[in-house]
């Protein structure tokens, strides 16, 4: 053989070797590339699923808020959570909140119970199917939640049109208002007044005194003759009559007694001397006419306006400081002398120095004005009368709140309520809208102007700059 041929079949030997070479370490990074990934899963999988899964929804439904978050790690008693319903037929999205929701404490235990397998379980905690009983044996108290009430379905549409459009996810405000009912006695007792053309408290306020465990009821003072024994809290909401005599009487002593009311105006300019005269008594003259705010308004509606809000007073005290709050056609208020040194009164929502009140002749004054306020009054055995008025039922309503889905008005409505009951936590939790939120830009005309016109006029002018450009060469 020659010394050529044994010089290349050394070579040939060699590459071979050194290709065997590379495909072993390649064989070995894969093989260890693998068992990596192997190892990686096993140690993912003992994670918990709260733990384990990213909230990407648009809406957030899983972020469960700090109430929530604070109260269930203040609690000290064992607290179960009985699911009465096949688990695979139970919506997915509830499933996974309610794996992440009682992970949150060492106290909560979790358990699905199909009723048709178990049919005896319905009976045993007086229950329907398709429920969430939540039950202490500490206090041997339990709450009923019905899953069909966890995610809301406008109902208009689905009676109207047959479609099924979701409104708002609930799972939390449910189960954290059912697990502080089976921990506490306290209830209470508002009544709405009637017999004066008042307006109705929106759904979501209703939902939310039930998760303060307070029931409403519905009272006539003339027809009834007085205000009930058992009334926690008055509300007058957006009357367009006035008191009789007799009622402005009954309203002064419940409230000389320590009582508490909630009176939210009517959008309408109407004169009605015994009200205004029961908020003079506390400090609050009701100027004439609607209010507006040239300064802090949505778009092109003063009269649809942004409100400051005062978080220092304990009406608003449970909202942040950025909280966004929307009035439409508003009373405005200014702040006088009560007729007792004992009473404080503190507004909580203004308009900037740009507001202006507009009469029904259309004459215009401008000025600051209170559209929210509380006054309180201590009397004996540690008792303090509030009265709280607000300019309009914006806040109870849902003249706002069925538009703007990203407002806080039902919030600090709550908030004002809650203040003033030391016996209530503040856990009251506003649903998750699953609809789509409006813009609420305070003024959007410069906003419209350039997203509408300047803009795509821009684009166009560019483009055709660059056809006739391209055209030439």
């Amino acid at each position: 053989m020659s010394i050529f041929k044994k010089k290349q079949t050394a070579q040939t030997a060699g590459s071979t070797r050194q290709s065997r070479g590379k495909m072993a370490f390649s064989t070995g990074v894969v093989t260890l590339a693998v068992v990596a990934v192997i190892v990686f899963n096993l140690l993912v999988a003992q994670i918990p699923t709260s733990k384990a899964q990213i909230d990407l929804t648009d809406t957030k439904i899983y972020n469960i808020t700090d109430v929530s978050v604070n109260y269930l790690n203040g609690i000290t008693e064992d607290v179960a959570i009985h699911v009465l319903a096949d688990k695979s037929s139970v919506d997915p999205r509830i499933v996974r909140f309610l794996d992440k929701y009682v992970s949150l404490s060492d106290h909560l235990s979790l358990e699905y119970v199909n009723p048709t397998v178990y049919p005896s379980v319905l009976s045993q905690y007086g229950a329907d199917a398709n429920t969430i009983v939540v039950t202490c044996k500490a206090t041997g108290r339990q709450e009923i939640v019905n899953i069909s009430d966890i995610i809301g379905i406008d109902e208009m549409a689905y009676y109207m049109y047959q479609q099924t459009k979701e409104t708002n996810f609930d799972a939390e405000g449910k189960l954290t208002s059912a697990i502080d009912g089976v921990l506490t006695s306290v209830r209470h007792t508002a009544y709405l007044t009637s017999g004066h053309e008042e307006g109705s408290l929106s759904q979501n306020v209703t939902d939310a005194l039930k998760k303060l465990h307070m029931t409403v009821n519905t009272v006539n003072l003339l027809t009834k003759g007085a205000i009930p024994d058992d009334c926690d809290l008055l509300i007058v909401d957006a009357p367009t009559r006035d008191l009789a005599k007799d009622e402005l009487t009954m309203l002064r002593e419940y409230l000389a007694k320590g009582g508490q009311m909630i009176y939210c105006m009517a959008s309408q300019i109407q004169d009605l001397p015994n009200l205004d005269a029961l908020c003079s008594d506390y400090g609050l003259n009701v100027v004439p006419g609607l209010v507006t705010d040239t300064q802090r308004y949505y778009q092109n509606t003063p009269f649809l306006f942004f409100p400051t809000l005062d978080t220092s007073v304990d009406a608003a005290s449970g909202l942040n400081s950025d909280a966004t709050i929307m009035l439409y056609g508003s009373r405005g208020m200014t702040v006088t002398n009560p007729v007792r040194n004992t009473i404080t009164v503190k507004p909580f929502l203004s308009t900037s120095d740009k507001g202006v009140a507009v009469k029904a002749d259309n004459s215009q004054t401008p000025g600051s004005y209170v559209v929210g306020a509380v006054a309180t009054e201590s009397v004996d055995d540690n008792i303090t009368a509030r009265l709280t008025v607000l300019g309009c039922d914006s806040l109870c309503g849902d003249s706002v709140t069925s538009s703007f889905a990203n407002v806080d008005n039902s919030a600090l409505f709550v908030a004002s309520i809650a203040a003033g009951f030391k016996d209530v936590s503040p856990i009251s939790v506003d649903p998750v809208s699953l609809a789509e939120e409006n813009n609420t830009v305070t003024t959007g005309g410069l906003w419209g102007l350039l997203f509408i016109f300047v803009i795509p006029a821009a684009l166009l002018i560019f483009g055709f700059v660059r056809w006739t450009r391209r055209r030439k060469l």
